[in-house]
């Protein structure tokens, strides 16, 4: 039997993220603050694919990463971090005893996006991966018109940050 392939955004989270929260806790920051710099980082470069605007000069993965370390530099720099040194390579922080830690929290981030329930994950495949207008999924998925898809999409995306962070916080209560 042919498996079916894996969606290649979630591929391009698989290999990305990773490195990314292995660079922002090396710099001292927290997971919480590398997913939330990294989804902001996903939603600008899907935004810009769906847009056409969307220029790559190297790999998917190497504008993710920058795109994010832009974001957590940005959310730092209001409180007064300093900027990375120059030269900084994040593959240097590629420690393959952190690999199974990192799977696992994959896998829990799929399962919020999966937790959101199906019309959210509809509506968020539909606008993110089948590049549909806000009108074409207002009329496939039975809303009012463009402006109650648009609001039920950043709910979506909203459930999606929620399910993430109380995930977060159960797994730091059983860990005490």
């Amino acid at each position: 039997m042919i498996e079916p392939k894996e969606d290649p955004i979630v591929t391009l989270y698989r290999e990305a993220f990773p490195h990314f929260a292995q660079m922002v806790r090396a710099l001292g920051g927290t997971l919480e603050e590398a997913k939330d710099s990294f989804h902001d980082a996903l939603l600008i470069y899907l935004e810009r694919e769906r847009a056409g605007k969307l220029h790559v000069h190297s790999t998917p993965k190497a504008y993710l990463l920058g795109t994010a370390k832009i974001c957590w530099l940005h959310m730092r720099s209001k409180a007064s971090f300093s900027l990375l040194p120059d030269g900084f390579d994040a593959s240097e922080f590629n420690d393959p005893a952190t690999d199974a830690a990192m799977e696992e929290r994959e896998q829990r981030v799929l399962a919020s996006l999966e937790r959101t329930g199906k019309k959210c994950l509809q509506l968020l495949k539909a606008f993110y991966y089948d590049h549909l207008s806000m009108d074409d999924i207002a009329a496939r998925l039975g809303f009012n018109g463009r402006r109650s898809a648009t609001v039920q999409k950043y709910k979506c995306l909203g459930k999606v940050r929620e399910n993430l962070k109380t995930n977060l916080k159960t797994k730091e209560a059983y860990a005490e």
